[in-house]
């Protein structure tokens, strides 16, 4: 992958020694309220309907009902190129997702999904679904995709060459898809509240868990060691895969009974940190090993007036460990920074 390991003994030691600060000084309400972003781009006009960051954090792929889809190189600041999957018409993309090695992007609208070449631009496979797509994940070398499916199944698709692979059943929907970065691993949320890991070779599954509402995010770290699945009512619980709880997020309980607590999430290369996002625009990074929050930001919204609050979309961590990135729904990149 392109993004370094946190096992980089600067990332941990400057990581750990906030959480170490925060927890000395008892900063609670400093991260209640939230620091402010460091930098900001503007990625779209109005809103972002869907959006991935890569995984490195490096580029951003945007969804807007406004113009389309586009790709974009942060560092530079650029709009590289407008992705759409019909000519000469803008397209409502319902999601997007890169490969671990950065090189090869998926986007998806409701029935179809292109396979994108990074470097060039040019859309490399497009491919019809006989049902809705609901979430989407791309593995290795932009040869498989994981995909979550109106009809009560995840589906592994082969989006080089075509053709379904496997398919994972399921009671429900499938609303949440992740993929282990090797793509042995799948993980899948359904309606129904289950949560399964799967061997991705063999269909079979590895562990399961069960929730009491609708799961609407789930999130597992590059080696498919720790996993994340969020139900719509519940507090987001950590799990290892075999299957035993790691630990409950110790999210506030008024704002669980609402709903929708959690809508991103994103674990460094080791799996000892965990970036969640809510739809209030809270960013959050915990210390998982410590089971304890290390820092807080708060993306502003575009019009400090309006009344509805700015939703994150897409969270990444970045070769430099003092460095985070946020997608947000009205429309921009934010660089996260102590």
């Amino acid at each position: 992958m392109g993004h370094s390991y946190l096992s980089d003994a600067r990332a941990l030691s400057s990581r750990a020694g906030v959480a170490t600060l925060l927890l000395t000084l008892g900063l609670t309400s400093g991260c209640e309220r939230g620091a402010e972003p460091s930098a900001s781009l503007e990625v779209a006009a109005r809103s972002v309907q869907s959006g991935a960051l890569s995984w490195n954090g490096g580029w951003a792929a945007v969804g807007s009902g406004y113009h389309g889809g586009s790709l974009w190189e942060l560092d530079s600041r650029e709009r590289l190129y407008n992705w759409n999957h019909k000519a000469d018409s803008f397209t409502l993309l319902t999601t997007a997702s890169f490969s671990p090695d950065n090189k090869y992007v998926l986007t998806t609208d409701e029935r179809t999904l292109v396979l994108w070449n990074r470097e060039s631009g040019q859309a490399q496979q497009y491919w019809s679904s006989p049902t809705e797509i609901l979430a989407s994940q791309l593995g290795p070398d932009g040869e498989r995709a994981l995909l979550g499916l109106a009809d009560h199944r995840a589906s592994l698709y082969n989006v080089q060459r075509g053709g379904i692979i496997r398919n994972l059943e399921h009671s429900d929907r499938v609303g949440a898809v992740a993929l282990s970065a090797d793509g042995e691993r799948a993980l899948t949320g359904s309606d129904a509240g289950t949560v399964t890991l799967w061997n991705t070779r063999t269909g079979e599954s590895i562990a399961h868990q069960q929730h009491e509402s609708p799961i609407e995010l789930v999130a597992m770290a590059p080696d498919g060691s720790i996993l994340l699945s969020s139900g719509r009512y519940e507090r987001a619980k950590l799990w290892d895969a075999d299957g035993q709880m790691v630990w409950e997020l110790p999210l506030d309980e008024e704002h669980v009974r609402r709903g929708t607590q959690i809508t991103s999430a994103r674990f460094s290369d080791d799996g000892a940190w965990l970036l969640t996002g809510q739809p209030t625009g809270r960013v959050d990074l915990w210390d998982i090993e410590g089971q304890q929050l290390a820092f807080s930001w708060r993306l502003p919204k575009r019009k400090s007036f309006h009344p509805v609050s700015v939703s994150v979309v897409d969270l990444a961590f970045t070769d430099d460990p003092d460095l985070y990135r946020a997608l947000s729904s009205d429309g921009f990149v934010h660089d996260l920074s102590y």
